[in-house]
């Protein structure tokens, strides 16, 4: 019997009935592993239910995007064909869609040592598959712009509002500024609630809902308490080192930008003067080694309640004056079922702000015979608070404190070793934040190559030179590969349980303090075209 229940086909792809060696790429021929379960069981049912969903709302959706009968009909056959391809492992066909990115997706397809959903590295099969999904709809005359996942998104926002309201709750009493000691405190704990949230995964669930709710109809959802209830299963947990580093770097920063002229700052501080028409042309950004202002990036994954989460963080660094600007990198196109969107990115916060949300809950009856000399008293929650999170997070996006960023990297199947490579400009603007968060089990895939390396390697050397800034990660754990692990913890939670990693029951808070310094770059900016043109860089000379 192997890991998992069903039978291994060996006719069409040669899967071996192991799992995944040490030090070896993630691949669907190893049998016994999550990339295997996942291209065999969980993407084709994904595939099927958009499928499902599409047949059984198909009035809704042609009224909502002014489609046809032919539209939903045409995307139906793509989807279906796209998931026959996959489960009979053909080889990956080239995008159609005529866009640069589109393009960039053909060349890399060409340029895969392999080119079989199988037996090319995971990630990249998966990311194809996802792609060709958005493709689909793409192509579609009236569903150009169809989320296939937008409605299990705001299903998701809707069954979480009620720890959302607790967190507010309690947020609202973080931000205004406080002692060391305090912020040190609250930023730990913001940080585990950020970790939790990761385990709203629609893409684990393979689209099924995932409830905050504890069972009980009588308790309120309290996600703090969930910071002590899940303290044993946090297996790496930097968090108390990252509220340092994260504060450290920031003050550092702001004296570096305190004590430099405008033309060595980035060109985003190059504004017009209130009330000009003219604005100064911004030096050339290969040149720049000194950012405008104090910036923190979150690398997103799942919109809704663990946005919400992101959004409660980076509303704490603000008001702390710890930082001055957050910006938030998310997906240009639907992504992995619940991965965040700018569309998205604009819900979570509309949603918050326009919350309508009571429930009070009775006193809990007392055995008979027991006393109490202080009854308990009846418990209410509301979203007042939420909803006045939700106003100053608008005001955020309209100042730019919030910024909202979508570089079509995050879309592609590359994982982030290789980003310098496939986009340099990005990898720079990473470089000028003052520290960088990134979320969730695909990113964490990414940051370690897809390698199954030895999970007691340090989560430094498992980013293989991959660091434009400080940076740290949180995940629960939901793929099978991991690192800085204890040495024989690995071995004692596969003892108790073979499928631990792929749950979501186990998280991880990893920092890495290290980072590449900031030089001038022997790369051409994309402002003045592909030539540098050094000291002599003008808008003339593009």
């Amino acid at each position: 019997m192997t890991k998992y229940d069903w039978p291994v086909d060996t006719e069409n792809y040669p899967v071996m009935r192991i799992v995944t060696p040490r030090n070896e790429k993630m691949t669907g021929i190893y049998g016994m592993s999550f990339a295997y379960y996942t291209l065999k069981e969980r993407l084709p049912v994904i595939l099927t239910k958009t499928i499902d969903y599409l047949a059984r709302e198909s009035s809704k959706i042609k009224s909502a995007h002014g489609a046809s009968d032919d539209d939903v009909r045409g995307l139906i056959q793509y989807i279906t064909k796209l998931k026959n391809d996959l489960m009979t492992n053909k080889k990956y066909e080239p995008l159609t869609v005529d866009t640069p990115e589109a393009k960039k997706w053909n060349d890399w397809i060409a340029a895969a040592e392999n080119q079989y959903y199988f037996t090319n590295i995971w990630v990249f099969s998966e990311c194809y598959i996802y792609r060709r999904l958005i493709e689909g709809c793409e192509l579609s005359k009236g569903l150009k712009n169809f989320d296939p996942f937008e409605e299990q998104k705001e299903k998701s926002f809707a069954n979480s509002l009620e720890a959302m309201c607790a967190v507010a709750d309690k947020l609202v009493t973080m931000l205004d500024p406080s002692d060391k000691d305090k912020r040190k405190t609250d930023f730990v704990s913001l940080l585990k609630i950020c970790l939790w949230a990761n385990k709203c995964d629609l893409s684990l669930s393979m689209g099924e809902q995932v409830s905050m709710h504890d069972g009980d109809v009588k308790n309120i959802i309290d996600p703090f308490q969930m910071i002590t209830d899940f303290k044993d299963k946090i297996l790496v947990d930097d968090s108390a080192k990252i509220a340092d580093l994260v504060v450290a770097k920031a003050e550092a920063m702001a004296k570096s930008i305190e004590g430099c002229s405008e033309e060595q700052k980035s060109p985003e501080a190059l504004e017009a003067p209130e009330g000009s028409e003219e604005t100064q042309p911004p030096p050339c950004s290969a040149k720049v080694t000194i950012p405008p202002t104090v910036m923190f990036d979150i690398v997103c994954d799942n919109a809704g309640y663990e946005l919400f989460t992101d959004l409660c963080v980076a509303n704490f660094l603000v008001s702390q004056n710890i930082v001055k600007k957050v910006r938030f990198h998310v997906k240009r196109i639907p992504w992995f079922v619940s991965d965040v969107t700018p569309k998205d990115f604009k819900h979570v916060i509309s949603s918050c702000a326009q919350a309508n949300y009571s429930r009070e809950i009775p006193a809990e009856t007392k055995p008979e015979g027991e006393t109490n000399s202080e009854p308990e008293e009846p418990r209410s929650i509301n979203s007042n608070n939420l909803r006045s999170l939700g106003e100053a997070w608008n005001k955020y996006v309209e100042d730019g404190t919030f910024v909202v960023m979508c570089d079509d990297f995050w879309t592609s199947p590359h994982v982030y070793k290789d980003m310098k490579k496939y986009d340099p400009n990005l990898y720079r603007k990473l470089q000028y934040a003052a520290a960088i968060l990134f979320k969730g089990d695909l990113n964490y895939r990414k940051l370690l190559g897809e390698r199954n390396c030895n999970p007691t390697i340090s989560f430094e050397s498992a980013l293989q030179g991959f660091m434009p800034a400080p940076l740290f990660a949180l995940r629960t754990v939901k793929a099978d590969l991991i690192c800085g692990l204890p040495k024989g913890k690995w071995e004692q939670l596969n003892g108790i349980d073979e499928k631990w990693m792929e749950t979501g029951d186990y998280g991880l808070i990893q920092l890495c303090a290290k980072s590449e310094p900031l030089k001038v770059s022997d790369r051409p900016c994309p402002q003045y075209g592909d030539t540098c043109y050094g000291d002599q860089c003008t808008t003339e000379s593009a």
